[in-house]
């Protein structure tokens, strides 16, 4: 199948589901890329449960001619085979204490996934090479672990030479130590260390909840490190496996460029959370940098109109530019998304939501939103019939008014005199964005 072909086909999947748009801007990025692309940690429960998804959407990304590299892990199996076997084992600080037994368990179970997966893949005409004899060069991480192997060193070579030849590495969770011995290794902490040496655009983790699911079960669809990792990682209904992987990934994105990414989600939503801006599973970033400031300064004239006019895809008039002055402005620190407000009778209105089209699907909005919320008890806005994010809007407001224009929303105001108010300064508010 040729690469049109498949994109064609990539349309039609996520059709209803995102734009064409969007899918060509992250295929442009992630052909980029290289190898670069993407890292996938795949637990070995993923392995055993759902081979089929998990194929279906790699032969998918192959198709179109991105060839991520895969890290596995075969914990399930494992455990299952030294139930059946007798063999006693135990887990000290979350690792599996790796005596010779064990460890000839282990070797057999990371080949027959490892194999598994290649297989799998080769039947969907996906060309895979498995690497299952140590692929990553170790010393011991401690004698009371037995063994564990600590990283020291990988051959980065091999997995550019493997997609070169567009075939897609499938790296088992073993290491060497010397040239005789092979050990275990962690499969989160070997993704780690191969992300550090990669720098990958994307790390995803691909875990049968489908993302970090929240108090109610629902999924958590973006988290900022900086802004909501403090608060996530106390709450008690984050259970220890996914708190332990959140704090891992903190780990992992303090160690990558500030514009990489984690994403949590399931095999069969790899597509959706890939390619489109919404996604489908928990996008972690690192978080953004957004500063305040209580007035616009001549300085960032130039800048926010850039902002205004890519994202809105329209002109911006004059008489408004020369009326920002006033405004409060928050604005990233990568000067790609802004929010401003006015002051209406003590009652902030925001006036511009504004991130530009790279910029989406990073959670670049989520940030400045959240720091704009976080600063106002009281908000309103308008936004026009057609704008994309008024379903999260009707999410996230208290309430919203129709008229002949504009969705009318607001958060924090509760006086009826106030919201009529509020209703009849946004309506009445003129037009400062024209398009062609």
């Amino acid at each position: 199948m040729t690469k049109d072909l498949s994109k064609k086909s990539l349309f039609r999947l996520l059709d209803g589901f995102t734009s064409e748009r969007e899918i060509k801007k992250y295929l442009q990025r992630f052909e980029s890329d290289d190898f670069r692309f993407a890292v996938i940690k795949v637990g070995g429960a993923i392995v055993t449960d759902d081979l089929e998804n998990l194929t279906d959407s790699i032969s998918f990304l192959h198709e179109v001619g991105l060839c991520p590299i895969i890290v596995h892990g075969c914990g399930p199996k494992l455990t299952s085979t030294l139930n059946e076997k007798n063999i006693e084992f135990e887990f000290i600080d979350g690792i599996r204490v790796t005596n010779e037994d064990v460890l000839d368990e282990a070797i057999k179970a990371f080949k027959d996934t490892n194999n598994l997966i290649v297989n799998a893949l080769n039947k969907k005409n996906v060309q895979a090479i498995g690497y299952a004899d140590g692929y990553f060069d170790c010393e011991l991480l401690d004698k009371k672990y037995g063994y564990v192997g600590e990283i020291k060193g990988l051959n980065i070579q091999e997995i550019k030479n493997s997609i070169n030849n567009n075939k897609i590495p499938v790296i088992a969770s073993l290491g060497a130590l010397g040239s005789n011995q092979i050990v275990n290794i962690n499969a989160d902490i070997a993704v780690l260390e191969l992300a550090k040496i990669v720098q990958p655009d994307k790390v995803i983790f691909l875990t049968a909840t489908g993302g970090v699911l929240d108090e109610n079960n629902k999924i958590i669809s973006n988290i900022s490190i900086k802004d909501d990792f403090d608060n996530l990682i106390n709450k008690d209904w984050l259970h220890s496996g996914m708190k332990l992987k959140i704090e891992q990934i903190k780990i992992l994105l303090e160690n990558l460029p500030s514009d990489s990414s984690c994403s949590i989600t399931s095999p069969i939503d790899l597509p959706k959370e890939l390619f489109s801006d919404s996604g489908k599973g928990t996008l972690v970033k690192k978080g953004h940098q957004i500063d305040t400031f209580e007035y616009v300064s001549e300085d960032y004239s130039n800048t926010i109109k850039f902002i205004l006019e890519n994202s809105f895809n329209g002109k911006v008039s004059n008489q408004y530019m020369n009326s920002i002055h006033d405004k409060k402005l928050f604005i990233s620190s990568c000067k790609r998304a802004i929010i401003l407000l006015d002051n209406h009778k003590n009652i902030p209105y925001m006036d511009k939501f504004a991130v530009t089209p790279n910029a989406r699907g990073e959670g670049l909005g989520n940030s400045i939103w959240k720091k704009m919320i976080k600063e106002n008890s009281k908000v309103f806005w308008r936004s026009r019939h057609g704008n994309d994010i008024n379903g999260f809007y009707k999410q996230i407001s208290d309430g919203f008014h129709k008229t002949d224009k504009w969705n009318i929303f607001w958060i924090g105001v509760k006086n009826s005199d106030e919201i009529i108010e509020c209703i009849n300064y946004a309506d009445s508010k003129e037009v400062s964005i024209s398009y062609e």
